[in-house]
């Protein structure tokens, strides 16, 4: 199932048991430069490789001549690369497991964290230990520490999958008609008393000034399954986002006896009418649809263009089109130390055992393009094109040229996506800045101000697996159906004790968090979780 790409600014700012398989033959170190260095021109290799991302929807590789970034790998590394690609999920998976069935392994791909498990204990993935080097890939280590990598193993000790380089940032907030709050004397609500007050009077204050009471305080999508984390209820009774370690307990926080607390504050925002009655049956992006046409003074979003000027399809537009004083901004409405937490690794990078074995020359040459685009010269030219052409460069500054680019890559399929899979759209890393010309100062402040919300490192870069044999997937869907009923029909939280324990037993939640912990256990070096209850 493919996903559509918004093309342009949008994309750009879009940017969630094992074996110990020894290669034949060891590489040699490659230096950090962008090209492979000797007298002799190395033999040249054909290399296949399968490559997803989220930002791979609805992208298509351009004609041979205008795909410049091949053409720049096939000459710097004397190679032939042919590259599968496709948006990551189920699809992306099932077409690389029947590829994988029919013995033709790609010599990198990238995969899940969940299925890389599957491609590690079936054998179908190399030990990297040989390979994955500060010495061989100086510059995949510049988005990753050694530290991760090693959290990251499915068993201690082994080194069977790297972590595809992801964005560490989070980009949430709750976003107000700010708007509303001047028309209405409303101070920003700093705490949820606060902010109860401003949904009570932008329900009932009549902040659109059309004398009729048919606006909401606040809205979000259901899609008639979830009670979202969108509600600040969430936060107001000290949930960070999904899952947390707390007093050395790791909790989940959908599942924890304190949700009881969420539950009742959500009914009673439900009670005073405060609410969008339609949250529950909302499917993304109807909550959006509200929000933009003024039916709602207040949304979360995890989207960072949401309430720009520069994107035509913002929130923030399509408000103004109806209402020219319309002003959604960011907001951090409770006082917590925290509004979210920082990403951790989710997909990773592996390499064929096929072909270290039987040809480690193609590993080696994997690596060091892999290198090239995870450096400075790779990550420019496959997010933002070729110099004089695409973008100028004064120092550390690149500034986009933004019709050649639309042109070419945003508007032709997106495709330097493809390329870009194996680095996140985050420029500092490198030391670099994007200076974009249709970003202007009221939206340079938007982004510094949901940038600067701070956030904390939820857990370390684990990926959590539950036990064999139970879906994780059955499990929240159970979790979503007891959320609902006690909002819903019991309007209360008093049963979800009742409820959490028929979760951790008849649905089996106490063995898979006891897994998780067993899990983060296995990577804390210092004190370990306690048992989880």
């Amino acid at each position: 199932m493919k996903k559509l790409v918004v093309i342009g600014l949008a994309t750009m700012f879009a940017l969630t048991g094992c074996s110990d398989n020894q290669a034949t033959e060891s590489p040699k170190a490659a230096n950090g430069s962008s090209a492979p260095t000797g007298s002799a021109k190395p033999a040249k290799l054909t290399l296949n490789w399968s490559v997803a991302s989220q930002n791979l929807g609805n992208v298509t590789l351009p004609a041979a001549d205008k795909d410049f970034v091949k053409k720049a790998i096939e000459e710097k590394f004397n190679v032939d690369l042919k590259i599968d690609y496709m948006m990551l999920g189920k699809e992306y998976h099932d077409k690389l497991n029947a590829t994988l069935a029919g013995g033709n392994v790609p010599d990198l791909f990238i995969a899940g964290g969940a299925e890389s498990q599957k491609y590690i204990s079936d054998g179908i993935s190399a030990n990297l230990t040989p390979y994955f080097t500060k010495e061989i890939v100086p510059n995949y280590f510049k988005w990753v520490s050694k530290e991760e990598v090693d959290a990251f193993q499915l068993k201690q000790g082994d080194f069977t999958r790297a972590i595809d380089p992801f964005q560490r940032n989070t980009y949430v907030s709750w976003y107000i008609r700010q708007d509303w709050l001047d028309k209405l004397g409303l101070k920003a609500p700093k705490n949820f008393a606060e902010l109860t007050n401003v949904m009570t009077q932008f329900t009932k204050g009549d902040p659109d000034g059309n004398g009729k009471q048919d606006t909401y305080g606040f809205t979000t999508a259901g899609s008639g399954v979830t009670m979202p984390f969108d509600f600040p209820q969430w936060l107001n009774n000290g949930f960070v986002a999904d899952f947390m370690i707390v007093d050395n307990n790791y909790v989940d926080n959908r599942t924890d006896l304190k949700v009881q607390g969420v539950i009742d504050q959500v009914v009673e925002w439900n009670n005073a009418g405060i609410v969008d009655p339609d949250w529950f049956l909302n499917k993304a992006p109807a909550h959006y649809d509200k929000a933009a046409q003024g039916k709602a003074g207040m949304f979360f979003s995890g989207d960072k263009s949401i309430a720009l000027d520069s994107v035509a399809t913002s929130v923030q537009n399509r408000a103004k089109a109806l209402d020219p004083k319309a002003n959604w901004q960011p907001i951090f409405p409770l006082d917590k130390p925290v509004i979210w937490k920082y990403n951790i690794p989710e997909n990773t990078i592996l390499i064929s055992k096929t072909s270290a074995d039987k040809n480690p020359d193609k590993v080696k040459r994997s690596l060091e393009i892999l290198n090239w685009l995870t450096g400075e010269e790779g990550f420019i030219l496959t997010h933002y094109g070729q110099e004089g052409k695409h973008y100028t460069r004064a120092g550390n500054k690149i500034t986009l040229n933004v019709a050649n680019f639309d042109a070419d890559i945003a508007k032709a399929g997106n495709w330097l996506n493809v390329y870009a899979a194996f680095t996140p759209e985050e420029p500092n890393v490198l030391g670099l800045e994007l200076i974009d010309p249709r970003i202007s100062e009221h939206d340079r402040t938007i982004l510094k101000t949901i940038e600067s919300f701070p956030k904390h490192n939820a857990l370390p870069p684990v990926s959590l697996v539950p036990p064999n044999g139970i879906n994780i997937g059955d499990f929240r869907k159970e979790m979503s159906k007891y959320h609902i009923k006690a909002v819903l029909e019991d309007k209360s939280g008093k049963n979800w004790p009742q409820y959490r324990e028929e979760l951790m037993t008849k649905f089996k939640g106490r063995e898979i968090f006891t897994e998780y912990t067993k899990q983060l256990n296995g990577v804390l070096k210092d004190k370990k979780l306690n048992d989880f209850k």
